[in-house]
């Protein structure tokens, strides 16, 4: 029997990406109901949700520590501009903080970068050791357009990056829940290059221009694919884990007085050649604006 029905790294993707994931799924020993269906759906959806049974204590500790460190932020101020551990204001559509790469400062917010739970389900998912590399705190919903993640975070080869956003509170429509198209994760990739913009330090605002540009060319797509977004309301304490290419955004506030804590968290995998940020790259002429991570450098070992 050929290798690639039988081996998950025959090809240079993750295995639940893979043209013969059914055949590999079928080829593999001992694996348990739940997770023969969590691949299933990872495979054909893009994501999936699991519960991480979070005490209320850890989640209080996140919270609390969201709340110390956002304090008195106002978004549109200039100290906001500055701010880094605050979320850039190119990807903040509200007037409620972000606390950017909170795990910095928290021992909370890192210590769910580094729950079991969503490790195990990661290296099932792609059966190489994850790590994580960067966390977005949010106290309300984003109501950021759609975009991919392989925009923002990318690796050679490609696919080994996956998003693992956690509800640390009851969160619905009414608060801006998240927003999904389900099955868009094996729909063509595109950066900036592909689109024919100009790096975005050779132009003015070159940042802001280009991200606005490629949030409406992605609104051009879903319209001409005709397909239907899903809205995913999370208990307290539940996960969703979704693949790099996945089309994900947050959902109109229904209810601006809602909050929506949660917590993104963002993970590479050990043994890619590169890891880097697409919006400064120019792949095509083999230029990578490299990510600060790598194996043996990353959240767990900060």
């Amino acid at each position: 029997m050929s290798k690639y029905l039988l081996k998950k790294s025959a090809l240079q993707i993750p295995w639940t990406e893979s043209p013969f994931f059914r055949q590999l799924l079928e080829n593999t020993k001992n694996i348990t109901p739940y997770k023969k269906q969590l691949a299933k759906s990872f495979n054909k959806n893009g994501y999936v949700i699991i519960d991480l049974n979070l005490n209320k204590k850890s989640i209080n500790n996140i919270n609390n520590d969201v709340n110390k460190y956002t304090s008195n932020i106002i978004p549109t101020s200039e100290d906001y501009k500055k701010d880094k551990s605050i979320q850039s204001n190119v990807y903040t559509y509200t007037n409620s903080p972000r606390l950017f790469e909170g795990w910095k400062k928290s021992e909370s917010i890192k210590n769910l970068c580094l729950n079991e739970q969503i490790l195990e389900t990661l290296e099932f998912l792609y059966d190489r050791k994850p790590f994580p590399f960067s966390t977005i705190n949010f106290i309300k919903g984003s109501n950021q357009p759609f975009h991919s993640d392989t925009i923002h975070f990318h690796s050679v080869p490609k696919l080994w990056m996956t998003g693992v956003w956690i509800a640390l509170e009851d969160v619905t429509k009414e608060s801006g829940a998240l927003k999904i198209i389900p099955g868009s994760h094996k729909w063509d990739l595109w950066n900036y290059q592909d689109l024919g913009l100009s790096h975005p330090d050779d132009i003015e605002n070159g940042e802001l221009v280009n991200y606005r540009e490629y949030e409406t060319f992605l609104k051009s797509l879903i319209e001409t694919n005709n397909v239907k977004e899903e809205i995913i309301e999370l208990k307290e304490g539940q996960a969703i884990i979704w693949a790099a290419n996945l089309l994900h955004g947050g959902s109109k506030i229904l209810d601006k007085n809602k909050t929506r804590y949660s917590q993104a968290i963002h993970y590479f995998y050990e043994g890619c050649q590169e890891y880097y940020h697409p919006m400064f790259s120019e792949p095509l002429k083999g230029k990578y604006a490299k990510k600060w991570c790598d194996d043996t450098y990353n959240i767990k070992n900060c």
